[in-house]
């Protein structure tokens, strides 16, 4: 009697555990933080085989992590590319094809309203008013910082930006709020952070009197000269281009020492890619938007999971910023409500698959059919380009086309349209779908507001 007694009451606490770990299971979910390097291009880090050292942080981190080498951004734009990875959507599905657009009638919640509702804590910090409330970016962070912008500093002959002409904050303040959000939450509940850095996007207002690692010097030039960086105007840039992505690794390694440091890093699945690459002076342009070119279009990506899964992998299969969400919620045993377009990346990870889609697909921001306002380097119609395996196909209703082979002319200089039909027309009729698809023309142009206008200026952008 007294051994079946002893059973029952194993038995009962065995069961009290296991339901117990369901009923109060929401301190151990995992906690998510997402960080976006603004402007970064993959080819610019050493942790990608850069000959500069500009991200050593992100090499230690790399043997924690799972390195994606073939990362996509479905669009070259600030605004419509974190919407696609908030969305899961490609930019014309959304509808959000430039910086000072909102996200109109979208029906399905983005990614931070999933996890709101399912009990994590949303808190997000941006560097830049591109990603402001008035773009509705912010749905589902119940803290957004975004204004004011403490952006105080005095550079070349003694002028003084304020946050009225000023619309971004560096990294340092970026952290500083991340920091006071982190340290005001529920520690028994579970977070998703969003981290939006701007630093390496032109032009570079690095801290007053920081030290420059690099230079300008006879090695760099050569290695600009070879690589067709033809700007010569712009190698300064360049240059500060590197020692901005320094500094933002930098500020990474901080970050993570404090995250270490408050025991927040063991259950917690960290993200860290950007949103889109830079021309830099290859192919003749130095900014983003204009063009589909792999500077633009590739960026970095690290997946670091809690208790160290997979930790050193590389994955060469192509993917897409659209699969952020998709990898997000199925890692954390999430239903997918937001419809995603995007795959989740875990069965790649995993090994069980060796590719989660044929080609990447990507589109150029929009352009005025109309050139009213005199637009410097303004495009005409519509562009899109699509990467399976190692050729590269750019569309354009309005442009020549474009035809390259990735394996032996990775720069992007001899178009192959007349000289490989075959391929060109098979590439040609996989776009037709997509562009189809997707409705590429159904997309109505909005209005951008003044204040908003004003705002774009003051950060660079022309409309």
């Amino acid at each position: 009697m007294i051994k079946r007694v002893k059973k029952f009451f194993m038995l009962f606490f065995s069961l009290l555990m296991l339901f117990s770990g369901c009923w109060f299971g929401k301190a151990n979910k995992p906690s998510v933080i997402l960080i976006v390097w603004d402007t970064v291009r993959q080819d610019h880090l050493s942790l990608y085989g850069y000959f500069r050292r500009t991200t050593p942080f992100l090499e230690e981190l790399a043997k924690e992590s799972v390195v994606f080498t073939q990362a996509y951004t479905p669009i070259s734009h600030t605004l419509p590319a974190h919407f696609s990875m908030f969305t899961s959507r490609y930019p014309s599905e959304h509808g959000v094809l430039f910086n000072g657009w909102q996200l109109k009638n979208w029906k399905y919640p983005l990614l931070a309203e999933v996890l709101k509702k399912k009990g994590w804590q949303t808190g997000a910090v941006v560097g830049s008013d591109v990603l402001g409330k008035w773009h509705k970016l912010n749905r589902g962070f119940k803290f957004y910082k975004d204004e004011p912008f403490e952006f105080h500093q005095t550079v070349g002959d003694n002028i003084t930006f304020t946050k009225e002409e000023f619309y971004q904050r560096q990294a340092e303040q970026v952290i500083h709020w991340a920091k006071k959000w982190l340290s005001e939450i529920n520690r028994k509940k579970p977070f998703f952070l969003f981290l939006h850095f701007w630093d390496a996007h032109y032009p570079y207002y690095l801290p007053k009197n920081y030290p420059r690692k690099f230079q300008l010097d006879e090695n760099f030039q050569l290695y600009l000269k070879k690589n067709y960086y033809s700007l010569k105007h712009k190698l300064d840039d360049v240059n500060e281009y590197d020692n901005a992505i320094f500094y933002l690794d930098e500020q990474l390694r901080k970050f993570f020492q404090y995250l270490k440091e408050q025991r927040l890093l063991s259950n917690t699945l960290v993200i860290i890619t950007s949103d889109h690459g830079e021309g830099l002076g290859q192919h003749n342009w130095y900014g983003h938007g204009l063009y589909l070119y792999q500077e633009q279009l590739r960026v970095p990506l690290l997946i670091r999971f809690p208790n160290g899964w997979k930790a050193g992998a590389r994955i060469d299969a192509s993917v897409s910023l659209i699969d952020l969400a998709p990898t997000i919620l199925e890692y954390l045993n999430l239903k997918d409500t937001m419809h995603c377009r995007g795959k989740s990346l875990l069965p790649l990870i995993k090994g069980t698959q060796p590719q989660i889609r044929d080609c990447q697909f990507a589109e150029r921001r929009w352009y005025p059919e109309v050139n009213y306002e005199k637009i410097k380097n303004w495009a005409p119609g519509k562009k899109c380009a699509l990467v399976c395996g190692e050729w590269k196909y750019i569309w354009a209703d309005k442009e020549p086309e474009e035809l390259y082979n990735l394996a032996q002319d990775p720069l992007e200089l001899n178009n192959l349209v007349k000289k490989a039909p075959k391929k060109y027309q098979e590439m040609r009729m996989v776009i037709h779908n997509y562009i189809q698809e997707l409705d590429i023309y159904s997309v109505k142009p909005q209005r951008t507001i003044e204040e908003v206008k004003k705002v774009l200026k003051s950060l660079g952008y022309v409309q």
